[in-house]
């Protein structure tokens, strides 16, 4: 992890290491042995605003929409960066495994369960159950697509406060009774919030081989917004 470096991952600073010579009872009564008691810390960046967890509400309050579009881009981004250039699968991608900066910058960290990427692998270790693919649960078996189920989850949590499978017409109903007559109601955020409860429940297909790649995920996104931006220019120019 000490060659990762992105926006959207959290920077692993250094780490140092503490050696003790500690007595320990060994053998008869009164008898002592003295063993080397290693320590080692790994030191990262300080992120200000803590884990993601700490923000998820329902769609009547808390964090406004572009600030939650914006962790969820912030977050794909940061996987992008570590499937596609670091091979790297994350394993344990949560909401308290995302952090926030004074910007409320999406960080991706802890990397204790993250492995190298190998297409799939079987393992023993224990996930957070409701972010773990049903893969993992059913066979012990990890992979990118892994990954991306728990992006999913994460993506229709901060959408709609919780996890679950949303009515996307319930959704729609209470942003737009959170925003009422103001600005913040245009027509492309109802468009990305589909787009998003969209992507978010793809990504939770149980079969691993219908879920998306996380590339693909970014490119439906990029276009979504270019749309916007193409018809942001028209009205523009008939002005």
């Amino acid at each position: 992890m000490m060659e990762v470096n992105h926006q959207n991952i959290v920077r692993f600073i250094g780490f140092c290491s503490n050696t003790e010579h500690k007595r320990i009872q060994h053998g008869v009564p009164g008898g002592y042995i003295y063993a080397e008691a290693r320590e080692r810390i790994l030191c990262f960046e300080y992120i200000s605003n803590g884990s993601l967890d700490k923000y998820i509400t329902d769609e009547l309050r808390g964090l406004e929409w572009d600030t939650r579009y914006n962790i969820i881009k912030g977050i794909c981004d940061g996987l992008e960066y570590l499937h596609m250039k670091k091979h790297i699968i994350h394993m344990d991608l949560k909401p308290a495994n995302v952090l926030l900066d004074n910007h409320m910058v999406a960080k991706i960290t802890d990397f204790g369960l993250a492995r190298m990427d190998g297409n799939s692998h079987t393992t023993n270790q224990v996930f957070t159950l409701g972010y773990c693919a049903p893969e993992y649960l059913l066979g012990g078996r990890m992979s990118v697509k892994s990954d991306v189920y728990s992006l999913g989850v994460i993506i229709i949590e901060l959408v709609m406060g919780r996890r679950g499978t949303p009515d996307i017409n319930n959704v729609l109903r209470r942003w737009r009774h959170r925003w009422g007559k103001s600005a913040n109601g245009t027509p492309f955020r109802y468009q990305q919030i589909a787009k998003l409860v969209e992507i978010g429940l793809r990504c939770q297909e149980d079969d691993p081989y219908k879920r998306p790649f996380i590339s693909e995920i970014i490119r439906d996104i990029k276009e979504l917004e270019s749309t916007d931006r193409e018809i942001s220019n028209t009205n523009e120019s008939r002005r």
